[in-house]
């Protein structure tokens, strides 16, 4: 263990080292180079920065997944790809029991960077897990098994990494497109009952739903208000819509990646705001700039004893629920 520890600390010093040398020289060798010269350097110069960018990310991959498996999957994940592709590959994945489904496309392998490599969704290190892990170890005491609403499933590896964080949850994901349902579904099917897949968007209120950005990557559909007779609407649920279904009294933990819809979620219909342990969101503000969607969700929350912290691109929202009661 303490060898395979050196040696994965060494890949990564070295892996750094050349990453972050290797820029400045490339761009001192292209000043001396001919004219003639230049298409060939460029071509060489592609690659090598294709190769730098690899190696940026070895650390992330090794210390996740240890030496020989985080480098058979960085060669897997981190290539050159199309920005669309109906082809789909398996990966495995230690940690995750059963293969993982990526289509051969930038989106989903980045998808996989993002979840599975840099843990986007872990929140184990703050201070405020504990009570959070408390209220999770206490509902199972009882029999009871708490409901994680995972909206913007995307192709299901925010949920499948619940899944493993929480074994005894009950998952509700809902995602709006019909080509991400359907890696999203293989990616959880042998969760069995533990999984529910709604198709839908997540809404302050009962309706339709129909997607603004058919074009998009895959990581990046935005829904809006439809009339029922529009032929591409889907459902829009409510999250009290998605408890009833689950026969839950309030949501454990909501997961929200829904691309701006969070200006409408939190509008009206929030009671259930105040049952939530955990709201994790990824703020879309950077991507829509001066629309305000994340006002109404910081207008709504602030009425509510959250603490707030940050990992990767998530906000994470841990309810107080106060001192913890002395049984004695």
């Amino acid at each position: 263990m303490v060898i395979e520890r050196l040696a994965v600390e060494s890949v990564c010093v070295f892996s750094h080292s050349f990453a972050s040398e290797s820029g400045p020289v490339i761009a001192m060798l292209q000043s001396f180079v001919p004219d003639d010269d230049r298409p060939a350097f460029e071509e060489w110069n592609k690659a090598m920065r294709t190769l730098i960018r690899r190696l940026s990310k070895v650390p992330n991959y090794v210390r996740r997944f240890g030496l020989w498996s985080g480098l058979r999957l960085l060669f897997q994940i981190e290539r050159t790809l199309p920005s669309k592709s109906e082809s789909v590959r398996t990966y495995r994945v230690p940690g995750y029991p059963d293969p993982v489904y990526l289509r051969e496309s930038i989106s989903d392998h980045a998808a996989f960077w993002q979840c599975l490599v840099l843990n986007q969704y872990e929140f184990r290190r703050f201070p405020q897990s504990k009570q959070l892990m408390e209220c999770y170890q206490t509902a199972m005491a009882k029999g009871v098994h708490p409901l994680i609403i995972d909206c913007g499933g995307n192709i299901g590896l925010a949920t499948i990494w619940f899944a493993a964080a929480f074994p005894q949850a009950k998952i509700f994901v809902i995602e709006p497109e019909k080509g991400n349902l359907e890696i999203l579904r293989r990616n959880t099917r042998h969760f069995g009952e533990r999984v529910t897949v709604l198709e839908g968007g997540i809404w302050n209120e009962s309706g339709r739903l129909h997607i603004v950005n058919p074009d998009s990557g895959a990581m990046a559909f935005r829904v809006t208000a439809a009339s029922s007779t529009q032929l591409d609407s889907m459902r829009a649920y409510t999250v009290d819509e998605v408890c009833a279904l689950a026969k839950s009294e309030a949501p454990f933990i909501v997961k929200l990646d829904i691309e701006g819809a969070q200006r409408n979620l939190f509008l009206s219909n929030t009671d259930w705001v105040g049952r939530t342990d955990l709201i994790t969101l990824e703020l879309d503000d950077w991507l829509l700039p001066w629309q305000g969607t994340s006002r109404t969700f910081f207008s709504c929350i602030s009425k509510f004893p959250y603490d707030y912290l940050l990992n990767v691109e998530s906000i994470f929202c841990f309810r107080d629920r106060g001192p913890p009661t002395n049984p004695n």
